[in-house]
């Protein structure tokens, strides 16, 4: 069990792990993911929602549902010391709720 999930904020965290980092993609989702042994059993991620989803309303509701997979995602168990960006596609407003846990779920497992 991690000690701390924490949220990434600053720009080079976020181009820190495309860069170095593996992609994932699925159909409404893509998920960046890096190994780094100094986050002492923590867990970091961030959220992207880009303006080719559309406004700020569907940015945000984008967000949202991220933020909930996450947490009904049980990342917890999948290891520690690990940051992920999860970033939205368009199709992530026609997809069921429970396809996109799977979805993640099986990112998440690679």
């Amino acid at each position: 069990m991690p000690n701390k999930i924490n949220i990434l904020k600053k720009r080079s965290d976020f181009l820190n792990i495309r860069l170095k980092g593996s992609v994932y993609k699925s159909n409404s989702l893509i998920l960046q993911k890096l190994f780094d042994e100094k986050l002492n059993n923590s867990i970091r991620i961030g959220y992207t929602a880009t303006k080719k989803l559309g406004n700020a309303v569907k940015r945000n509701r984008a967000k949202r549902l991220m933020r909930e997979l996450i947490k009904d995602s049980k990342i917890y168990d999948k290891g520690v010391n690990f940051s992920y960006v999860l970033i939205a596609k368009k199709s992530i407003f026609e997809t069921p709720y429970k396809k996109l846990k799977e979805e993640l779920k099986n990112l998440l497992d690679k």
